[in-house]
């Protein structure tokens, strides 16, 4: 049996592609889903399901078959109901390639992002996701985009059961220490996620970043062990804002394997550096996050100013390198 939404599918493709109006005993005959046992049941469920379409905006109209024939008959007009062509242009289609590489959706849709590419009149390279702006002898740096934070689908589990959780938690200049929690919200601020709960540690509302939580979060007790905050979160209250302390802009040069994300960020279109590589001005906002974003072109972007976000990053860097090397080599 056919359901109803498969039916109004059938009809809506035969009413579109039809060229003549079909009357009703057309559609009785021609669209699956309407083989109702009697004609007064197929009336009924037509009507209903006409009606249905053209509450949804489905321009369904009535005109005579033709002009020697004055039964009524009904079509879609695929001008009315047809969207207009999508024409995206270069840094929209760029930033719809970084979001399909980003969340791994290349294999599902990349023919489509390449449909786009050509009613734009733009070529995109072998790889649908590949940057649409880099250099022809370069390979397009791999993009690592953070979008999740650890814990965060436990967390969402306890808030949504209600559930408490206990977790070590490690604050700026101190050791770790674990913490009882009643999960109220998480929140995304600044491109950091927060927790935001009741700390039956410290007695009130708190805040904690998820990328500090320095081990394993374990659900305490059953579900629905708490009720819900009396006093709706209030997210300014408890999360800190982005650090104001800091450069605020900072002047990079971009390779071109890298320019066109890099163009994402920053504020203008950039100058050429001279050596191929392109200067761009980028807001900083909160240092520690900036750094990260650096770091994940590599050598394709250098920061040139200021010098103590530069030294920042290059210690960051070397870290990394010393945290990877493996133990007993140079």
């Amino acid at each position: 049996m056919i359901g109803r939404l498969e039916r109004l599918l059938n009809l809506v493709i035969a009413l579109r592609e039809t060229r003549v109006p079909l009357t009703a005993g057309d559609v009785r005959e021609r669209v699956a889903g309407y083989d109702q046992p009697d004609g007064e049941a197929f009336r009924r469920t037509f009507e209903r399901d006409k009606a249905d379409l053209r509450a949804l905006g489905v321009p369904v109209t009535t005109a005579p078959v033709d002009r020697w024939d004055d039964r009524v008959g009904y079509r879609i007009d695929p001008a009315a109901y047809d969207l207009p062509p999508v024409r995206l242009e270069p840094d929209e289609l760029a930033a719809l390639a970084l979001a399909l590489q980003a969340t791994g959706l290349v294999d599902e849709a990349g023919a489509g992002l390449r449909k786009l590419a050509v009613d734009a009149e733009l070529a995109l390279p072998d790889d649908p996701a590949a940057p649409l702006l880099a250099g022809p002898a370069r390979a397009p740096a791999p993009i690592e985009v953070e979008l999740d934070a650890p814990h965060r689908a436990a967390l969402m589990q306890a808030q949504l059961t209600r559930t408490r959780v206990r977790f070590p938690y490690r604050p700026t200049g101190r050791p770790a220490a674990a913490r009882l929690v009643d999960p109220h919200a998480l929140v995304l601020r600044g491109g950091r996620w927060y927790l935001v709960g009741h700390d039956h540690d410290r007695g009130e509302r708190r805040a904690f970043r998820l990328d500090r939580i320095a081990g394993e979060v374990h659900t305490v007790g059953e579900p629905w062990a708490f009720a819900p905050p009396a006093v709706p979160v209030d997210v300014d209250d408890v999360v800190p804002p982005a650090p104001a302390e800091g450069p605020r802009r900072a002047t990079v040069l971009a390779d071109p394997a890298v320019a066109w994300r890099v163009a994402g960020r920053a504020t203008g279109g950039g100058e050429p550096a001279g050596d191929d590589r392109t200067r761009f001005s980028v807001p900083v906002g909160d240092p520690d996050a900036f750094v990260t974003w650096a770091l994940e072109f590599g050598p394709d972007l250098e920061v040139t100013d200021p010098p103590e976000l530069r030294a920042r990053l290059v210690d960051r860097a070397r870290a990394a390198l010393a945290a990877a090397r493996p133990a007993g080599a140079p």
